[in-house]
């Protein structure tokens, strides 16, 4: 009983903890994308996030590149704002992040990634900020990386 016991919470700790939700509107067309600039947010303290951003955007061959909030955006076309927490479990994790991409000024998609109970048990909680960023910009893009 104590085996089935163990079993179940380890499973239940595996299993529904992370949350993506995507919002995308009507008419809003990913394949016209070829650059976005990208708002650095100071308030966001995990290491790289910007170059992973980018880094990301680039697996479709979209340019990104990172400004500050004081920088000119004028001349950007899409634009990328976000928010992003980490917490710490024996080491540092992202949690949740949102990314909010507008187009001439206009919000056209939406993405959010959260760790519900900041992960609890979930091993899964410590995968790299990279391949939680990944998803985020997929469920973005509604699109799959080209292999």
């Amino acid at each position: 009983m104590k085996k089935i016991l163990i079993a179940g919470l380890v499973g239940f700790g595996l299993v529904g903890c992370t949350s993506i939700q995507i919002n995308n509107t009507t008419g809003f067309n990913p394949d016209s994308i070829r650059q976005v600039c990208v708002i650095h947010n100071p308030k966001v303290i995990i290491k790289d996030f910007d170059k992973l951003v980018e880094k990301s955007f680039a697996r479709y061959n979209i340019e990104a590149k990172t400004l500050k909030d004081t920088d000119n955006t004028s001349l950007c076309q899409t634009t990328l704002n976000y928010t992003a927490l980490r917490s710490w479990d024996f080491a540092p994790y992202m949690v949740s992040a949102q990314f909010n991409l507008l187009q001439n000024g206009r919000q056209v998609s939406e993405a959010s990634f959260r760790l519900k109970g900041n992960g609890g048990l979930a091993l899964n909680k410590w995968r790299s900020t990279e391949t939680k960023i990944n998803e985020l910009v997929d469920q973005l893009l509604e699109k799959t990386p080209k292999k």
